[in-house]
């Protein structure tokens, strides 16, 4: 059986792709599509949406994030987790600025 040369493809496109660190959860999209944060564990992770690098890590719950949303303006991310505490995210210091429990 003879069979012909194949013809592979010489050159790729490099294309960016998201770590494997996020295995599936809560995430929300930044209202202008630019990030979007995804929960890993206890932390929340600030992911570029054209590049895939992380931005930032928001830590400092003791539970597993359970629910996130970014506010409409996208200054603010909100975080809920199982330790049953709520926190305010200012992102563009990634800082927590208020939480509840």
């Amino acid at each position: 059986m003879m069979t012909s040369p194949s013809n592979y493809k010489s050159n790729y496109r490099c294309t960016p792709a998201f770590e494997r660190f996020y295995t599936g959860g809560p995430y929300a999209v930044s209202p202008d599509s630019s990030f979007l944060a995804c929960a890993c564990d206890n932390d929340v992770k600030i992911v570029d949406a054209l590049d895939s690098s992380v931005r930032a890590t928001l830590e400092g719950d003791s539970g597993r994030i359970t629910a996130i949303t970014i506010g409409p303006d996208g200054r603010f991310l909100f975080s809920a987790s199982h330790s049953r505490q709520i926190r305010v995210w200012d992102l563009s210091s990634f800082k927590c600025v208020r939480s509840w429990k």
